[in-house]
């Protein structure tokens, strides 16, 4: 499939990448339609790093996304094929302890897309875990679903 990839700091290109992997029981497959260009896209290909995080080799930008869910796994309930959906991009340690308290953006194993060594979603498809994608409400854009 075609991903937008930061190669080496300052230089992207459009490239082919491996499809995503096989939906699992819990996870969802969503057709990308949009994308938000974040700040860290733009720190990462300008300095090649963000804190401790490094680009130590290539790696698809995009965190910020919306699209259409293709596939669905054997365990969701919530979620239908032909849905619109947006994604959180921060997926954490279901079993920490910050997550089970209800905060799980605080968790310190939180993996977010487009942060190294995690590819990011400026591609055409992505598995993603059902809990972490919300459906779109008919009122929302899918621009509007990629800023959230």
């Amino acid at each position: 499939m075609k991903a937008l990839v930061l190669e080496h700091t300052k230089q992207i290109a459009v490239k082919d990448v491996p499809a995503p992997a096989v939906v699992g029981d819990n996870d969802v497959k969503i057709k990308i339609n949009t994308v938000g260009i974040c700040g860290s896209d733009c720190h990462y290909y300008q300095y090649g790093k963000i804190g401790s995080f490094v680009v130590e080799k290539p790696m698809v930008l995009g965190h910020e996304a919306s699209g259409t869910i293709v596939e669905i796994g054997n365990n969701v309930k919530n979620l239908k094929v032909g849905d619109r959906v947006c994604m959180e991009p921060g997926i954490p340690n279901m079993s920490s302890i910050q997550t089970l308290s209800g905060f799980y953006n605080l968790d310190p194993e939180v993996r977010f897309w487009a942060t190294p060594p995690i590819d990011g979603c400026l591609c055409e498809t992505v598995v993603h875990p059902a809990a972490f994608t919300f459906k779109l409400p008919d009122n929302v854009s899918y621009a509007e679903g990629a800023m959230g």
